[in-house]
């Protein structure tokens, strides 16, 4: 029994001592406190202890625990537009000045002249001298058509200006079915600007039956053509 009572008196001198430690009655208090009390009831002493100790953790917490601060707010800038001085001085005109606004110009850009055409030419008249399109002809026959054109250009014709074949067609596929000569007409005389001139090709009738034609260009003396086509339209019938 006496054991007992030691041990109850040692784990109560260790609450002292705890709560000497946190602020609360000190040792001598204590054991007043426990001579006063007359019997001692281990138990109570220990309980009310306890919960003394209970109370000064508590208060010790609450003493060492840093209060939260509250949320820093952060400004909310409005969305308005901020005048910069750059420094650019401005001029101010005096009262009845009117203030000159800019404007454009209209620019008119002339043509270009194309300047007068060196070869040209035009359809004579008549055109067809002989042999007009559809004109019959036995098989194999020879012929030599015949179309007038003018110098409508600046420069003239002369010996390099020349007729030349640049289309053909047949019933039987006949590349040149009229066996036109390549060239087919060279200028022997001078044909100034103006001037009309009678320009031919001599050609022969395919012995088939069947209708037939063949077209020619004028070609200057720097290989260039110039003007229309010139066509001959035939028919070979028995």
């Amino acid at each position: 029994m006496k054991s007992t009572k030691r041990i109850w008196l040692f784990a109560l001198l260790v609450l002292l001592l705890m709560l000497t430690a946190c602020g609360g009655q000190t040792v001598a208090e204590a054991e007043g406190a426990i001579e006063d009390s007359g019997a001692i009831d281990p138990e109570a002493i220990f309980t009310s202890a306890a919960a003394t100790v209970g109370a000064q953790l508590t208060e010790t917490a609450i003493a060492f625990s840093p209060t939260p601060e509250p949320p820093t707010l952060v400004p909310t800038l409005p969305a308005t537009a901020t005048l910069v001085d750059l420094g650019i001085a401005t001029a101010t005109l005096p009262a009845g000045v009117p203030t000159l606004i800019p404007t454009l110009t209209p620019i008119s850009i002339a043509p270009t002249p194309g300047g007068p055409i060196c070869d040209a030419m035009l359809y004579g008249s008549p055109l067809d001298i002989n042999y007009p399109d559809g004109s019959e002809l036995a098989p194999g026959e020879d012929f030599e058509k015949i179309w007038r054109i003018k110098n409508d250009g600046v420069c003239t014709w002369d010996s390099g200006y020349i007729l030349v074949p640049v289309s053909s067609t047949s019933s039987r596929g006949d590349n040149n079915p009229l066996d036109a000569a390549n060239p087919a007409f060279e200028i022997k005389t001078l044909v100034s600007p103006g001037q009309q001139v009678d320009v031919g090709a001599k050609l022969t009738a395919p012995l088939d039956i069947g209708e037939y034609s063949t077209c020619f260009i004028m070609e200057n003396d720097r290989g260039v053509y110039f003007g229309g086509v010139l066509c001959v339209d035939i028919k070979v019938v028995k």
